[in-house]
């Protein structure tokens, strides 16, 4: 008999809420049949619910490792709270009666086999029937010529507004009215195919106007303590808030500037090459395509058999884009090198998308496949499948083993890193540290060569910071190892690291979910 155990329920469920939901329905006794096929391939059941009729849900494993999960219920979510609670049926080793399977199954059963059988032939054609698909080729590469030349056309228009901006000078924006223009241009960058362009000027746009209607303190307000936010305003007065902001608007402001110079030879070298594809190129994405999975591992950009551990997880909203971003971070078990997963869930979407959750376990994944990146380092990663195991204490001892002896070592990478015009701002580092402790009002890491480095939060919510001194042992914070995010913090003007895990002989200890 199959079953599940509450990590692979977690990882499967779109949100919290779902989870309690699904658990509630079990044990509430909400499930009135059960019934399982002889083949072992269907789990299918009856739930009350709402209505007059009870819904008919089930979970098909026709594809080993790749759960289908179907309910009546009208819910958008995925799985839906019946299909969890059904999990937690099997789970808690419930009883299913032996049946036959349903007539509806066993069609959709034929009608995926028959989308598939379709997907085989048209390859088939495909090696049969070369012309056809060069003439289908042709009109996918005309439609991408065009794409750049429209592209090239967006960054002339680009650059007309840049000398605007220079000539008048950054801070002169701060002072004088917005004019509307500047927001038709955010708009209209969209309609030239440049969307990640558009979303860096919209950024740039928005720490100037957070200067000019005085909104810094205000926002920390909405979300912190009230005797948080005077520690702040005492901290960093207005005036130095001003030079903060105006810092992280001339970051964006030159990554447009290198996106326009540089970006214009990339396209025009693609025109003129006629492969007018998509490429490793960092600016590829910069300008705002869109990787498909295929097209990474076309260009290799992927790796069979992998095992990964998650060493940190956060959700976080990006007001600019209007999303919740999830965002794993991963050690791989055979290398050693750290890459992150991303979420992308728009608050427009949140019914219809499965958000990304903590993951404690060890995943086991076909093929992995790789977002391409210049320093080649924390490279965004994907996947469509896993198997989901418990991770050992061998696992443990070997994510220790990949840690960098002292902080020197991973230093000069970072600041290589962390200085690239185009980079997030974010290093992940995993080191060897003698103790972290107290200097002063802020806490250190130290390496067993005396060097130190400061432990602060990237955003004002000083929670981890806080607790990480009040840890339930000391041994936590002697001779162990610690990942977490290196970041340039441009109010002290320093390389600091937000602490997220730290692993001992035993246990990765999680400071941040």
């Amino acid at each position: 008999m199959r079953t599940f155990d509450e990590q692979q329920i977690v990882s499967m469920a779109p949100n919290a809420n779902a989870v309690a939901n699904g658990r509630k329905l079990s044990s509430g006794g909400s499930f009135i049949k059960r019934m399982r096929s002889s083949d072992d391939s269907l789990y299918f059941a009856e739930c009350k619910g709402s209505g007059k009729s009870n819904y008919n849900v089930s979970i098909d494993f026709e594809k080993e490792n790749e759960p289908v999960f179907r309910c009546s219920c009208p819910s958008r979510q995925f799985p839906c709270k019946h299909a969890i609670g059904l999990m937690f049926e099997m789970k808690e080793g419930k009883n299913f009666e032996d049946a036959k399977i349903p007539q509806d199954i066993l069609d959709k059963r034929n009608k995926i086999e028959e989308r598939e059988k379709k997907k085989a032939k048209k390859e088939i054609e495909k090696e049969q029937n070369p012309d056809k698909t060069k003439k289908t080729s042709a009109a996918s590469k005309a439609a991408k010529t065009k794409k750049i030349k429209k592209q090239i056309d967006g960054l002339d228009l680009l650059k007309d507004v840049m000398i605007q901006i220079t000539n008048s000078g950054v801070a002169s924006f701060v002072e004088s009215s917005f004019d509307k223009k500047y927001d038709e241009l955010a708009k209209q960058l969209g309609d030239y195919y440049l969307p990640g362009v558009q979303l860096i000027f919209k950024r740039f746009f928005k720490y100037l106007r957070t200067i000019k209607n005085s909104q810094f303190i205000d926002e920390i307000r909405k979300n912190y303590p009230k005797s948080y936010v005077d520690e702040i305003r005492k901290d960093y007065p207005d005036d130095y808030m001003e030079e903060y902001l105006l810092d992280l608007a001339v970051k964006e402001l030159t990554k447009l500037r290198y996106i326009e110079k540089r970006a214009r030879d990339y396209l025009n070298k693609k025109l003129e090459s006629d492969e007018v594809g998509a490429d490793d190129n960092i600016l590829y994405e910069a300008l705002g395509g869109v990787w498909k999975l295929e097209e990474l591992g076309a260009i290799g950009l992927k790796k069979d058999n992998v095992e990964l551990v998650q060493l940190s997880f956060t959700a976080e909203f990006d007001s600019v884009k209007g999303e919740d971003i999830d965002t794993g971070y991963w050690i791989d078990l055979d290398t050693g090198e750290m890459d992150y997963t991303a979420n992308y869930c728009p608050v427009k979407a949140k019914k219809y998308i499965t958000r990304d959750d903590s993951f404690f376990g060890k995943k086991c994944i076909d093929t992995l496949y790789y977002y391409p990146a210049n320093d080649g380092e924390n490279r965004r990663i994907r996947y469509e499948s896993s198997i989901d195991k418990e991770l050992s204490v061998d696992d443990i001892k070997k994510i220790r083993g990949f840690a960098k002896k002292n902080i020197s070592e991973f230093l000069k990478s970072a600041k290589n890193v962390l200085k690239a015009t185009l980079s997030d701002n974010v290093y992940a580092v995993l080191f060897e540290f003698a103790k972290i402790g107290q200097k002063g009002n802020d806490v250190v890491v130290e390496d067993s060569e005396g060097t130190q480095i400061l432990l602060k939060s990237k955003t004002f919510d000083n929670t981890v910071i806080g607790s990480i001194l009040n840890l339930p042992g000391k041994d936590y914070l002697h001779g162990q190892v610690l990942f977490g995010l290196a970041y340039y913090d441009f109010i002290l003007k320093q390389i600091c690291i937000e602490p997220r895990s730290i692993i001992s002989d035993k246990e990765i200890l999680r400071l941040a979910f």
